[in-house]
């Protein structure tokens, strides 16, 4: 019984203390109404939507647009044979193969050099034409010979690994 007056009086002292606390929060005596709240706005402001701004027009079709673009070593590089001294796949995605090539080419009338080179092959089939051993039609810079390229046009229809 003792036990129950106890949580009573405990009871009783928490209300009253919440009660206080929840009074001294407003500042108005008690039983007085409380202050309005401040009417929330009626129109809120809208941001406007501008339209955006007019695109640029289509650029006009010209003649040298309509020519495929091809690199300029292709143009003004010297062709020759390569022989393929190293084949290392890097990287497949889809039927395109991008491989390391260790090519030695050795043009007329000066000194051979071997030079690495990166390719993409567009298929399967175009990857397995160039094999360690082989030749393939190549350009390069006379001037600067790291700069090589594989020439799509060089071998017999127009297959780099076919020659």
């Amino acid at each position: 019984m003792a036990a129950a007056i106890a949580l009573a009086v405990v009871l009783v002292v928490a209300v009253a203390g919440m009660s206080l606390a929840m009074q001294s929060q407003h500042p108005a005596a008690p039983g007085a109404p409380r202050p309005a709240r401040a009417a929330p706005p009626t129109a809120r402001r809208v941001r406007e939507r501008r339209p955006p701004p007019p695109s640029p027009p289509p650029p006009v079709p010209t003649v040298e647009a309509a020519v495929p673009k091809v690199p300029e070593l292709l143009r003004t590089g010297v062709a020759a044979q390569a022989k393929v001294v190293n084949v290392v796949d890097e990287r497949v995605v889809g039927p395109v193969t991008r491989s390391r090539l260790t090519l030695r080419i050795e043009p007329d009338g000066s000194e051979g050099f071997e030079v690495v080179i990166r390719h993409a092959f567009p298929t399967p089939a175009t990857r397995a034409a160039v094999r360690i051993g082989g030749s393939v039609p190549v350009r390069y810079d006379r001037e600067d010979h790291h700069r090589v390229l594989l020439d799509p046009d060089g071998g017999p229809d127009g297959d780099p690994g076919a020659a």
